[in-house]
């Protein structure tokens, strides 16, 4: 972590103050961060713009974050201070929770009228600053001053996503060092996230090889990597908040609800970027579910299904037949390509070869432009709603582990086995649940290209008879 220079002042114990006043006072490492991140030089300017901070979940960072966040409206009148989180909804979720907070401290008389109607959601300071929730969407500040701009759960974030809003709140901040006299900040806060956290992962890179930008002050909390993330013990010595905010016998229930997840709770409470150690899609049943006979299926129709990983990182196309009780996927040949380039135009040659097979792509997610691009072009794509995505998955599982045999069946294929052991869940709600791209460590894209094929072929459109007139 970046250390303390203790040349500089710093507005630390002012942090510290107002979390007290809260009934929330500042553990260590909360501490430490305010006091290193909010150091001023000689002439009283923040000395780091960007305050990177990376902790385990259940350590404290909201309590830090909106103290930080208050203690900078109070640093002068009508000052800016913002949030944003992985969506506006959870952004405003989270603020709520935050004004809650606010509500109950002793100090509450400074920011007495709190507003809580989406869109205008907002603690406002009796010296005429504010503090606000915004939506993590392009042109979200436009037209907006910031001093304090916080991103949370930086770990969902693309690169892409990343630019573009970086490009809407930095030119808030601009303008804001001459009129105010102080060097705005932004604060980014997160866990460890998967190989798609593009924005987070590119960061982390550099800032861990301890060659960047000497205006970021950085923060990394977690246990190393040669730690076993499952040894409870270690994981609790290594988290910032045990002892604080929670106590060992606290840690074992932790892991008790991750117990179809193991990985998962590796990255929330141990801070560690991991590979997948448990599987949705058992092993076993995935390797009898594997269709090895070069014997082709009987002459039927075909549905062709395309899956772009996120943030662009892939696309697999696949052709589903129908198969004895059920279904048989295969990667057609040339079906995987990294990135979009180039699916369009195999998507193009399958219609050529098989005028009457159906093809599908999810419309949402990081398969969107390339649904949009196909219509465009004419496809006639079948359709799928989020609950069909639900249906799919349920359906696709329950084929592979059927006791009787799989009547889901696959080609083998290396992008097909890497998807399969890579992928976990997404809870969609009341216990069902789709394949996640974001929490699986790695593109599953050819998981996901099967499974609507497998979905596509039983909703194939009618085959339109030419009528002679």
């Amino acid at each position: 972590m970046t250390p303390r220079n203790f040349e500089h002042a710093t507005h630390g114990p002012k942090v510290a103050a107002v979390a007290a006043e809260m009934g929330q006072p500042l553990i260590p490492w909360q501490r430490y961060v305010a006091d290193v991140g909010l150091e001023v030089d000689s002439f009283g300017q923040f000395v780091y713009s960007i305050v990177v901070v990376t902790v385990p979940r259940q350590a404290g960072k909201t309590t830090l974050d909106l103290s930080g966040s208050i203690q900078n409206c109070l640093m002068g009148p009508r000052r800016r201070t913002w949030y944003t989180a992985q969506s506006g909804q959870h952004a405003t979720e989270k603020f709520l929770e935050m004004a809650e907070l606010w509500e109950a401290s002793a100090i509450r008389q400074l920011a007495p009228n709190v507003r809580r109607s989406n869109g205008s959601a907002a603690l406002q300071f009796v010296n005429g600053s504010k503090f606000r929730p915004f939506a993590p969407v392009e042109g979200a500040l436009d037209g907006k001053q910031s001093d304090r701009t916080s991103l949370d759960e930086f770990w969902y974030w693309s690169s892409a996503q990343y630019a573009v809003l970086r490009a809407s709140f930095a030119a808030t901040q601009t303008t804001r060092r001459l009129v105010t006299g102080q060097r705005p900040q932004t604060w980014i806060w997160s866990t460890e996230g998967t190989v798609e956290s593009t924005a987070l992962n590119e960061m982390l890179a550099e800032l861990r090889s301890g060659d960047h930008d000497p205006s970021i002050a950085f923060f990394d909390f977690g246990i190393d990597e040669d730690d076993d993330p499952f040894d409870l013990d270690r994981v609790y010595e290594r988290h910032p908040g045990a002892g604080f905010l929670f106590t060992r016998e606290d840690m074992d229930g932790f892991k008790a609800q991750f117990q179809d997840s193991p990985g998962e709770f590796a990255r929330a409470y141990g801070n560690r970027r991991t590979g997948a150690t448990e599987r949705v899609i058992p092993l076993q049943p995935w390797k009898d579910a594997a269709w090895n006979d070069e014997t082709p299926p009987a002459p039927g129709r075909v549905c062709f299904a395309a899956a772009v990983g996120v943030d662009g990182v892939d696309t697999t196309i696949t052709a589903t037949q129908l198969h004895g009780p059920g279904t048989l996927s295969a990667v057609v040949k040339g079906g995987w390509m990294e990135s979009t380039y180039g699916a369009l135009d195999k998507l193009r040659e399958m219609r050529a070869k098989y005028p009457d097979a159906g093809f599908i792509i999810d419309p949402y997610g990081p398969s969107a432009a390339l649904h949009d691009e196909a219509e465009r072009d004419g496809f006639e794509l079948i359709p799928l709603t989020p609950s069909d995505a639900v249906a799919a998955t349920q359906a696709t599982v329950a084929g592979i582990k059927n006791p009787a045999g799989p009547t889901w069946r696959y080609r083998p294929h290396p992008k097909l086995n890497d998807a399969a052991e890579l992928a976990t869940k997404r809870f969609a709600g009341d216990g069902t649940w789709l394949f996640g791209r974001r929490a699986s460590v790695g593109s599953i894209s050819a998981i996901e290209s099967a499974n609507l094929g497998s979905y596509g072929i039983h909703h194939l459109p009618a085959v339109r008879a030419f009528q002679l007139g």
